[in-house]
């Protein structure tokens, strides 16, 4: 990584950093740069001054996201999330969307007995 990647609200990680770090400012004084940065798990603001080596060791993840994921994985995680959160407020959901008739057996059963 070069000094000139380090941008605004990008995220960069490496063994300088505990965590991944959102980068908030960057200033440069002199032949180094001072990096003002916040951890994203543990919302530490970490303020290093970095050399030209340190940087390189860094890596940025990209400034915006690639959406090429397999979208079929995405599609069956957000069912399983919708299906979950339909459970907690309406344990019999499944029954309601399986397209069938929960109370068709019982009488049935009881129209097979009856003489």
């Amino acid at each position: 990584m070069r000094a000139d990647d380090l941008q605004q609200n990008i995220t960069v990680y490496g063994s300088l950093f505990p965590e991944p770090v959102q980068v908030i400012v960057v200033i440069p004084p002199g032949n180094s740069i001072k990096l003002i940065g916040k951890g994203l798990r543990s919302k530490t603001v970490y303020e290093p001054i970095l050399t030209a080596e340190q940087i390189d060791q860094l890596q940025a993840s990209p400034a915006q996201e690639p959406f090429d994921g397999d979208a079929r994985k995405f599609r069956l995680g957000v069912e399983a999330m919708r299906l979950g959160l339909a459970y907690e407020y309406d344990p019999y959901f499944s029954l309601s969307i399986a397209r069938l008739d929960p109370w068709c057996w019982p009488f049935r059963r009881d129209q097979e007995r009856s003489p």
